[in-house]
């Protein structure tokens, strides 16, 4: 039996830093704009699909870490960006996961650097 850890491994550092540079550097800047809107931020979902944060390809990467450490650090990060942003991020994309719940998620990260997927 596998010891339980906490502890992050590469491919989960390099997630969640990458995540939290587009946390920094989209969501932050742009979250009192779109929480005051209140409509949908597709700019924002728009960019995060262009770096492969949003997508069935992410997301099945993210619940098939056998860790079960990597969706949550994603989440987290999301939302330390804005909360707001996160919702409209991950609620729009969860839908997409019923229409392929056959799919197998690929091997590596799509667009994240340096990282070969969950392990």
């Amino acid at each position: 039996m596998t010891e339980f850890s906490m502890a992050l491994n590469d491919d989960q550092k390099t997630l969640q830093d990458w995540v939290h540079g587009f946390a920094v550097n989209v969501m932050r800047p742009a979250a009192h704009e779109w929480d005051e809107r209140e409509e949908t931020p597709w700019p924002i979902i728009e960019e995060a699909a262009k770096i492969g944060i949003y997508g069935v390809d992410f997301l099945a990467n993210a619940v098939a870490d056998k860790t079960g450490l990597s969706m949550a650090l994603v989440l987290e990060e999301l939302a330390w960006g804005d909360a707001g942003l996160c919702m409209s991020l991950m609620g729009t994309t969860l839908g997409s996961l019923r229409s392929c719940p056959t799919a197998r998620p690929p091997n590596r990260w799509s667009g994240c650097p340096s990282a070969s997927g969950p392990r």
